[in-house]
């Protein structure tokens, strides 16, 4: 079949109880070019947008993460093989084919929110699938596509749980008009709302220190807690306007490294969620990967995290019988199932004192 596009295949063959070995398939496709000859065997698809000049980046930290996790392996099942492909859906599905007719039993991918649509859209899926990322549309979705991957929606939803055990009634969301912030205020209040009594208002963000100024006011109650559906930069200009008696809670977004304690310091009394990765380095799973790790930025460090779980929950998965037995201690949080087709991750609780990040531990008791 003629391809309207280039791609390139890298095979890594780790095969039950031998050492790490490494085979590249350097073939490049093109327009009226025979295809070169994969091997079939069963195996582990992982599905990566590995030559997308966008997501290129992305997926390379993923995979070398998802590779660190094979290395502490020295006993597995099947082979796995990285199929690289670009950004585009019709690339992903070819490559998915592909994967099943050389023999793939599970496949891991695809990393961006378009692949996850188009495979989920595609009909029926033949072999089980573990996204690394969430889909457009998540109704009616295929049997044995499981959804994985670091959603800020989720983590939005998981803040409202936490910011509930404040035992408020109000919350305040402040978006910034964006298409992510508005994502995260409406996982927000989703979850909000779902308690009996709550309600919510929004705010919208604006770089103008006058119609700030009236968020402090508006900002007070002993009832309200304020949700931030903003970044590091925008959680820390707004911060100083907000009521320094409501309790201020935000995502992951708003961590960027606990080493500038001056920006951290702009953020105190700010709580959030994060993976162990980034804020519990003496995790025990997190110990276990760190040391071979080179530094990186906060966000390709989550990546890279996501690859190690991928890879833990891509075992598992391999080992029980339903998905509703797997949950383990992850470095990106505990992963656990829920009906019906997520694997969702819970991060943990800290907050800004004094320019530092300290773990907390979220009161369980709601007093309504």
């Amino acid at each position: 079949m003629q391809r309207l596009f280039t791609y390139a295949l890298v095979v890594i063959a780790i095969l039950y109880g031998s050492a790490h070995a490494f085979t590249t398939y350097p073939h490049e496709y093109f327009t009226n070019e025979p295809e070169p000859v994969i091997p079939t065997v069963r195996h582990i698809a992982l599905l990566l947008p590995l030559k997308s000049p966008s997501f290129g980046q992305a997926a390379e930290v993923v995979r070398e993460g998802f590779v660190a996790a094979t290395m502490r392996e020295r006993q597995l099942p099947l082979p796995i093989r990285i199929y690289s492909t670009t950004d585009d859906p019709l690339d992903i599905l070819i490559a998915y084919h592909q994967a099943l007719d050389a023999g793939a039993v599970l496949i891991v991918g695809p990393l961006t929110r378009d692949g996850v649509s188009a495979l989920a859209s595609s009909g029926v899926i033949d072999v089980p699938i573990i996204t690394l990322n969430a889909a457009d549309n998540e109704t009616g979705f295929p049997p044995n596509l499981y959804l994985f991957g670091l959603q800020m929606e989720n983590e939005a939803s998981q803040i409202a749980e936490f910011a509930m055990t404040e035992n408020k009634r109000h919350a305040i969301i402040i978006n910034d008009g964006g298409s992510l912030s508005i994502r995260l205020q409406t996982a927000f209040t989703q979850r909000w709302l779902a308690e009996y009594g709550h309600t919510a208002e929004s705010l919208q963000y604006v770089e103008n220190p006058d119609i700030l100024a009236q968020f402090r006011e508006y900002t007070e109650g002993e009832n309200n807690v304020i949700f931030l559906a903003l970044d590091a930069a925008k959680s820390r200009f707004v911060r100083s306007y907000l009521s320094p008696d409501t309790p201020v809670f935000a995502t992951s977004q708003i961590f960027i490294d606990n080493d500038d304690s001056l920006f951290n310091h702009d953020l105190n009394g700010i709580r959030f969620m994060d993976m162990p990765w980034i804020i519990q380095l003496d995790h025990p799973a997190v110990m276990a990967y760190r040391h071979t790790v080179k530094a990186r930025s906060t966000d390709m460090e989550r990546l890279y995290a996501l690859g190690i779980d991928a890879f833990r929950l891509m075992a598992l998965t391999l080992q029980v019988q339903a998905p509703h037995e797997i949950s383990f201690d992850g470095v990106t949080g505990h992963v656990r199932f829920i009906h019906p087709n997520h694997f969702i991750r819970e991060p943990i609780a800290a907050k800004f004192e004094n320019g530092r990040v300290l773990l907390q531990k979220p009161r369980k008791e709601r007093k309504y």
